[in-house]
């Protein structure tokens, strides 16, 4: 069973009233929803925006719902010459704020950890890639950089893309990533992009935020129906 991870209401609503047999479990502040998409057990959770909140949800639903596999959806911020609409696939995340280079590690690299970047599970990037061609959407297989803020300035997003050969940021990806590498479970991340990063992002997400969600939610609902 795979698990669907969205950090707000807008980037999960649309899955959750296509399930069927719905069930919901609230832990803690989570609510999880459990039921059949496609014929197929899922469940979908509204982590809320940020690292600790993400982790956290990944980390209950592992460990309450017993998925083989997490994807993160949702919108986030895309490097140039990416536009609003177009999808990122992540093959690897990274913490683009973790820094522990005053102990030696290159910035983003966790502690405990032999590499900075978290690789993405192949098989589901796979069948992602096949699903977004076959629908006709541009997209990019790259990196996507995680990190507790809202990246709205020119100059911080070319530097996360520089120093991390970033393609996308976001406020989530890398953090659920690094919980599914400690439990041995699949990951991948899957993003409309909804602005670039720059000066008018503010606004351009939040007029776009909508489009792009349902974007993702459509390519999500194709694999659930064609994985396995």
């Amino acid at each position: 069973m795979f698990g669907i991870i969205g950090a707000m209401e807008i980037e999960t609503d649309g899955l959750i009233a296509g399930l069927t047999d719905k069930r919901e479990t609230e832990i803690g502040a989570y609510k999880f929803v459990k039921g059949k998409l496609c014929g197929k057990d899922i469940v979908v959770c509204r982590c809320g925006i940020g690292k600790v909140f993400s982790a956290t949800a990944a980390a209950l639903m592992i460990n309450n719902f017993s998925v083989s596999g997490i994807i993160n959806i949702g919108v986030a911020g895309g490097v140039k010459p990416l536009k609003q609409g177009d999808i990122v696939i992540a093959e690897r995340t990274i913490q683009h704020d973790y820094d522990a280079t005053a102990d030696g590690l290159p910035m983003g690299q966790v502690h405990g950890f032999d590499s900075p970047y978290f690789g993405c599970d192949r098989a589901i990037v796979g069948q992602l890639s096949e699903i977004i061609t076959r629908l006709g959407y541009k997209y990019k297989v790259g990196t996507i950089a995680s990190g507790d803020c809202f990246v709205s300035d020119n100059e911080k997003s070319a530097t996360i893309a520089r120093m991390f050969d970033a393609s996308a940021f976001d406020m989530e990806s890398a953090a659920i990533n690094q919980v599914c590498e400690v439990w041995n479970v699949g990951f991948a991340s899957l993003r409309a992009i909804s602005d670039n990063g720059d000066d008018s992002a503010v606004k351009s997400f939040y007029e776009f935020v909508t489009e792009a969600a349902k974007k993702a939610i459509e390519i999500i609902t194709e694999f659930i129906a064609s994985f396995g």
